[in-house]
């Protein structure tokens, strides 16, 4: 279990962190979608919150190929360009996607703690996605508005919030590293007792 958190975090890493040379992408959104899809994979049979992020996962994997293709999904906030109706319709639908993604693994997260008692566990990964979903939430909301004002006026806004919500995934990142620590396998890949297998008994 421990392993596939840590798929999991890197691949949040890769797909959430956009850190561009120019025009080259340094950590690639496919790369990052593939390691949440196989993190994923071997824990939805446990919450089904897993599922749903796994689900997500499929389809932000399937528009990051789209993207490498050569869909535009998302836009510069220094370029100072007013983007088109289906730019932000897309973006949109990118960030609806990822939320429903993030709030998978959250849930799941919480879930899982709380069955296996790490209550403290469970109530970051509530407060905090709180957090993220208030922040997606309100970008979401501001996106139609950019069709009406120019995008000068709503940069503060859209800095403040994009700023808001990268930091957010950003503590997700360490939330789900967290839990692979804190939380026990239950696959059967631990061992339950730590004499078992070198200890003798004999029985009369």
């Amino acid at each position: 279990m421990k392993k596939s958190y840590s798929q999991i975090a890197w691949g949040l890493a890769f797909a959430l962190i956009d850190f561009r040379l120019g025009s080259f992408d340094v950590l690639p959104d496919v790369i990052g979608y593939l390691l949440i899809l196989i993190g994923l994979s071997r824990l939805n049979s446990n919450e089904r919150p897993f599922s749903i992020a796994w689900g997500a996962a499929g389809i932000q994997f399937i528009l990051s190929i789209l993207q490498i293709l050569g869909l535009q999904i998302g836009f510069s906030l220094t370029n100072y360009v007013t983007p088109s109706f289906s730019l932000l319709t897309l973006t949109a639908f990118s960030t609806a996607i990822e939320l429903t993604m993030l709030y998978g693994i959250c849930e799941g997260i919480r879930r899982s703690a709380l069955s296996r008692g790490t209550i403290g566990l469970a109530e970051s990964a509530r407060s905090g996605w709180n957090v993220l979903f208030g922040f997606g939430a309100l970008t979401l909301f501001v996106f139609p508005f950019q069709l009406n004002f120019t995008f000068q006026d709503m940069m503060a806004i859209l800095f403040l919030l994009a700023l808001g919500y990268w930091i957010c995934c950003l503590w997700v990142i360490f939330l789900v590293r967290r839990a692979g620590r804190e939380l026990p396998s239950s696959g059967g890949d631990g061992d339950p007792d730590p004499d078992l297998g070198r200890r003798m008994d004999i029985t009369i």
